[in-house]
């Protein structure tokens, strides 16, 4: 049975690959806060309360992961960014803001990133047409991790295998329930150590520019000396945060570029500010991550609605980054906003992406890339049709294109 989003009974549940943002439309005009009783949350929808609630982590805690000893071995350890709070989450961020902050993004660039879109590209530039989601999209953000770390990252089997190691870990994080995914988990976990346990050991002694020899270099002076099982587990942190959400941007940010020629045109022209701005509009628009949890740690009133202590609020920011109220023409793809980057797609506050610098690094140069390389790249109209897909992480796919 279909219930309507002006209907209290209705549930976000009822979206998995639907284009969301009219029925977003519709919940605004039942309030800037509403329940969602599948969700078994307060959905916020206002982009300046999603910033404050975000921005006051003492009445609205993060979620981080449990502590418990099976999430502890399956995570791969405790001292990563993910997991820690207060102080200790302090001093991990800025470890995390130098390695991957502006300044190494240079090297990063034309170290790690450069070479593996060409050489992604390279794979299927000769066939005239390609499925880019699969060939292209999907394997990118994995094996420049997997070039950051000093892994092979050409070889396809290994990466096949990190693929498969990472989906089984997040399938696990949503449900940890099932005895079959932490089966799954727990054995695609000890994969993962075996796998980087002797580079971690290596680069203790032999240091070089990659990303562990880095956390080794880094660590004493803004979190404090590190052991081997402390350096696993932000390798195991940062490998594990280099999945679904830099792959959407990516495929989000290529379907606005194919599908509006005004923007292609503009972008081609100008691969500076033009580009810059299409990154920024792509997140705020389709947001890679639809939302993201808080629970509240007393009882509040906000925007006229009681909220109680431990109850849980989706900060709903794919609604919120097309709040009418902060954005003018809130649909629409603006590249002479005056503030591009104000949007909410990494978070605000504390728990702000410490990746977000490499993630729009990733995006601008496959943009820059296969404006290069394929002038006349388009959609194919004779193939399937992107459509919007997924449900807390969104995705255009596929996206069927000639050249």
């Amino acid at each position: 049975m279909n219930i309507s989003p002006s209907s209290a009974a209705w549930s976000m549940l009822s979206l998995a690959d639907k284009d969301p943002f009219t029925t977003y439309d519709v919940l605004r005009e039942r309030g800037p806060i509403i329940w969602d009783p599948g969700m078994k949350c307060w959905i916020v929808l206002r982009y300046d309360i999603c910033k404050m609630i975000e921005s006051d982590d003492e009445t609205y805690a993060a979620l981080t992961p449990l502590e418990d000893s099976l999430s502890l071995e399956i995570r791969g350890g405790r001292p990563a960014v993910s997991t820690l709070t207060g102080e200790e989450h302090t001093r991990m961020r800025r470890l995390y803001l130098k390695l991957l902050g502006p300044r190494v993004m240079p090297q990063y660039r034309d170290e790690h990133i450069i070479p593996v879109v060409n050489y992604v590209i390279d794979r299927f530039a000769e066939k005239r047409s390609a499925e880019l989601f699969d060939e292209l999209v999907e394997p990118l953000p994995p094996r420049i991790m997997a070039s950051l770390f000093g892994l092979p990252w050409k070889d396809d089997a290994l990466m096949a295998d990190i693929a498969e190691w990472n989906q089984d870990m997040v399938a696990w994080i949503y449900n940890k329930s099932s005895e079959e995914l932490t089966r799954k988990a727990k054995r695609a976990s000890g994969e993962l150590n075996r796998l980087f346990l002797p580079l971690v050991l290596e680069r203790r002694e032999k240091r070089g520019s990659d990303f562990i020899s880095q956390i080794w270099t880094r660590a004493p002076e803004d979190w404090g000396e590190v052991s081997v099982n402390d350096v696993m587990a932000i390798v195991r942190d940062a490998s594990l945060g280099a999945g679904d959400t830099t792959t959407n941007a990516i495929a989000n940010m290529i379907y606005l570029f194919l599908s509006q020629p005004a923007v292609r045109e503009a972008v081609t022209k100008d691969q500076g500010h033009a580009l810059n701005a299409l990154v920024e509009e792509t997140l705020r628009l389709l947001g890679a991550l639809q939302w993201r949890f808080r629970k509240v740690n007393r009882d509040v009133s906000i925007a006229g609605t009681s909220i109680k202590k431990d109850e849980l609020v989706c900060l709903l920011h794919a609604a919120a980054n097309r709040d009418p109220q902060h954005y003018a023409c809130p649909h629409v793809v603006d590249l002479k906003r005056k503030t591009p980057t104000d949007h909410l797609s990494f978070n605000v506050g504390s728990r702000i992406c410490p990746g977000m610098f490499l993630a729009r690094l990733k995006m601008r140069e496959c943009m820059k890339a296969l404006i290069r390389r394929f002038p006349e790249l388009h959609l194919d109209p004779s193939k399937e049709a992107p459509r919007f897909l997924g449900f807390s992480h969104r995705r255009y796919s596929p996206l069927h294109v000639a050249f």
